[in-house]
């Protein structure tokens, strides 16, 4: 893979490098130009958070680099230099009541030395800013810090516990303590590069699903400011890598492998600390499902418990297993329980068919004509029980595309939960896979809409053939229909819906997504939210891998 080329913030570096300089006594702005191989760039460079430290890093030629793997794609390619800050020349027009900071999380580093990672999900983590102020764009991107970054830029090598990878040992004595260690979670990564969440008390934190991966940053520098420590005597070494978070509350579920069940935890803003709301105990299986994600109500918390269930003996292999870290286990069922936010009484717990997601979209109240609450409706990213998508995500898998449909299909799962007393739950399709060319994953929907009754979301869909999702899609779960956004080659990153301030309609909003394109360059990208049509796209100096999820910081 590519070697690094790093460069420092407050360093002046001379032109045959391709740095570009601004200095503090010219203007804030200034236009610039320069070539990469055959393509020209026309490049706004700002100096916006620090002036202090005002040099922009700019890529080196692709000739200088080293590495050989085939290269179809920037999505699936490692970013190329630690970081860069600029403003970007906008296409079109932003609107004027967009003010803040976009803020997308996600693994875009998949090598150390000339050792090349496996999966989508081992990359180390790679921190992208969208500032938009007064129609302007000042974009940036930073690798996060962690130890396990760290640790592997100084020894050349894999030194903790990714999702496929593990570290080498030396000789059998070395294999034994580092067995030990990841008893202990000392061996685990904490690679922050899944999400990123702004609490209520204005801190931003980078997350995973170990908890040693919670890191905050800064949302201006993207500065990586240390670990966020929880001070509870809770324990445990992994928790739900999508918390749900508001300006009021943190929830999260802890996983417990010992005694196979899951504890809900609620921690309030301004602390670190989170205390258990309550418990559910798992129905079936050796050891709990996997939960990525949960969905929440305005009362209640929906835990999920897949057939996808974490396995001890995959985590302790060197080597993994087509689904790595988990063991199916359909014969144990699948179900969901639902949790009252209040009292931590479990009030509802049914079977489901068998399902596979790794994102819930939302969760509502469902009341009959009276007001009583009759059900929960739950709604997810569903890939109809099939668990070959995690091992469709091998690097191998998404770099060698060769034209065929090979993207497993899957549908907006719509779950049913009963208040009836009833054992069992209903999942169906919330409309035709076939609206989003049955593909579906990555998803938002209007925060204000969070636990509530709803009818449009934001996803990444697919236009057929290929094997990733490729499309950005406004899903109608009203009216069952979808719009969706596509140009060829392009693989674009989850929509994320900011909301217009004092908004009346669900959809008053933007859109904002990072397409990566198949030639190497790459775009930020601003749809409305009601049309779905283009209204502003920003061309990057270089395109940027693939990433995960976002959050937005409003500006005070």
């Amino acid at each position: 893979m590519a070697s690094l080329t790093f460069s420092s913030i407050s360093r002046s570096l001379p032109q045959s490098a391709m740095m570009a300089r601004v200095s503090d006594k010219s203007s804030s702005r200034k236009d610039i130009g320069f070539s990469l191989g055959k393509r020209d760039f026309g490049l706004t460079v700002t100096n916006v958070a620090t002036p202090q430290r005002p040099v922009i890093a700019v890529p080196l030629p692709p000739e200088k680099e080293k590495y050989s793997v085939e290269r179809n794609h920037v999505a699936w390619t490692s970013v190329r230099q630690e970081r860069w800050e600029g403003e970007l020349v906008v296409q079109g027009e932003i609107p004027l009541w967009l003010k803040g900071t976009y803020l997308r999380n996600g693994p875009g580093m998949w090598h150390i030395g000339d050792y090349n990672f496996r999966h989508l999900f081992d990359g180390y983590a790679t921190l992208v800013k969208l500032h938009i102020e007064n129609g302007r764009l000042i974009a940036g991107h930073r690798q996060i810090e962690s130890e396990a970054y760290k640790a592997a830029k100084e020894n050349k090598k894999l030194c903790y516990r990714e999702f496929s990878e593990v570290p080498k040992p030396d000789n059998f004595l070395s294999y034994v303590g580092e067995l030990a260690s990841l008893f202990s979670g000392a061996s685990l990564t904490d690679n922050a590069n899944t999400g990123v969440v702004k609490l209520g008390d204005g801190r931003v934190v980078c997350l995973t699903e170990t908890q040693k991966g919670s890191i905050i940053i800064d949302p201006d520098t993207l500065d990586t400011i240390g670990r966020f420590e929880y001070s509870d005597t809770l324990g445990g070494l992994i928790h739900s890598a999508h918390p749900i978070v508001t300006e009021s509350e943190f929830l999260t579920l802890l996983p417990d492998l010992v005694s196979p069940g899951y504890w809900v935890v609620r921690m309030e803003p301004g602390s670190n600390e989170r205390k258990v709301i309550g418990r559910v105990n798992c129905r079936g299986g050796p050891a709990p499902g996997w939960v990525h994600s949960f969905p929440v109500t305005e009362h209640y918390v929906v835990v999920p418990e897949m057939s996808l269930r974490y396995c001890a003996q995959n985590l302790l292999r060197a080597e993994p297993t087509p689904l790595y870290k988990f063991e199916w286990h359909p014969d144990s069922k699948a179900f969901l329980h639902v949790m009252c936010k209040a009292s931590g009484k479990i009030v509802a717990s049914v079977e489901v068919p068998l399902y596979i997601t790794f994102h819930f979209i939302n969760a509502y109240e469902e009341k009959d004509e009276d007001g009583r609450l009759i059900a929960i409706i739950a709604d997810c990213c569903e890939h109809n029980a099939d668990t070959t998508i995690l091992d469709k995500l091998r690097l191998n898998n998404l770099r060698s595309f060769n034209g065929q449909d090979v993207l497993p299909d899957a549908r907006v799962g719509r779950f049913r939960i009963p208040f009836d007393g009833s054992e069992f739950g209903e999942l169906e399709a919330a409309l035709d896979p076939d609206e989003h060319g049955r593909g579906m994953d990555m998803c938002s929907i209007n925060p204000a809409y969070l636990g509530k009754m709803y009818r449009y979301a934001y996803a990444c869909g697919a236009k057929r053939p290929c094997n990733f999702p490729n499309t950005l899609t406004k899903l109608d779960l009203v009216g069952k229909k979808a719009k969706n956004w596509y140009e060829e080659g392009a693989v674009p990153s989850e929509p994320f819906f900011v909301a217009r301030p004092g908004a009346t309609e669900e959809d008053d909003g933007v859109v904002i997504s990072i397409v990566s394109e198949r030639n190497g360059e790459g775009f930020a990208l601003l749809l409305d939210g009601s049309t779905f049509e283009e209204i502003a796209r920003a061309k990057f100096p270089y395109g940027l891998p693939y990433g995960l999820h976002g959050c937005w910081v409003p500006k005070n």
